[in-house]
């Protein structure tokens, strides 16, 4: 069992713990504030209503049950996703080759795993296609630069090495001086919305250098609906990268 799915699995058990105590908890101060005694109430009841004993004591251990339901469900949520490894040496290798100033190859996991969940097969309602989601247009730019063989598919792990190459281009085009972190995040936001889109909403935002000096211009420039998406993607990357940093990959 990985690092992150102990750590899934322990949380999961913790906050399944506490929903039990608190729940046996909560039913003892119910009976206390009605002034039940438990003991007495349960030889009364049982005596004289058997099948209203069987309902009543039924219910609370539903009420309990589902309280623990809910809080397991909770600490799953809480904990993340399980991040598959089967990709990891070739998306390091990729950033190896093609990020030789930002070698950080869990930013490029975080954003597959945001692209297409590290699912090859993924194809989105735009015709974005594979684990990097490639548009048609694109991948035949990139399979074409990369000198790949015919029959290249975004659908093969080809698509992990060739979106590395194509996001080290959308770097590239950020040129001026920046830290290597605010470029990176420009090329993310250009791999979603299209460098253009981010270079005219940096136009209109006054030559902003940084993402959050650039997103809320973007607007005017894709939509209000695609420009939350953009931003959303941008955030949902870094949230991704801390998790795989907290699952102790890297």
């Amino acid at each position: 069992m990985d690092d992150f799915l102990f750590q899934a699995m322990a949380i999961r058990l913790f906050y399944a713990g506490v929903g039990l105590i608190l729940a046996v908890l909560f039913l003892r101060w119910l009976d206390w504030t009605l002034g039940v005694r438990f003991g007495a109430m349960l030889r009364a009841v049982i005596g004289t209503h058997p099948v209203a004993a069987a309902l009543y004591y039924a219910g609370r251990f539903l009420a309990v049950c589902l309280l623990i339901g809910l809080l397991v469900g909770c600490a799953a949520a809480q904990a993340g996703p399980p991040f598959a490894d089967r990709y990891d040496p070739t998306i390091r290798r990729a950033v190896e080759r093609y990020w030789p100033d930002y070698p950080d190859w869990l930013a490029w996991k975080a954003q597959l795993y945001q692209e297409s969940r590290l699912d090859p097969r993924a194809v989105s309602p735009a015709g974005a296609a594979g684990l990097a989601q490639f548009m048609p247009g694109t991948w035949r730019e990139v399979a074409r630069e990369l000198r790949l063989p015919p029959g290249a598919s975004p659908h093969q792990d080809i698509a992990i090495e060739a979106g590395a190459y194509y996001m080290a281009k959308l770097r590239r085009a950020w040129s001026a001086p920046r830290p290597q972190g605010e470029r990176h995040t420009l090329a993310q936001a250009s791999y979603n919305a299209g460098l253009g889109s981010i270079l005219r909403a940096q136009s209109l935002c006054a030559g902003g250098r940084d993402w959050p000096a650039i997103a809320p211009c973007l607007p005017r420039v894709t939509g209000e609906r695609n420009a939350r998406e953009t931003a959303t993607y941008v955030a949902r990357i870094a949230h991704w990268r801390r998790l795989l940093a907290a699952a102790g990959e890297g």
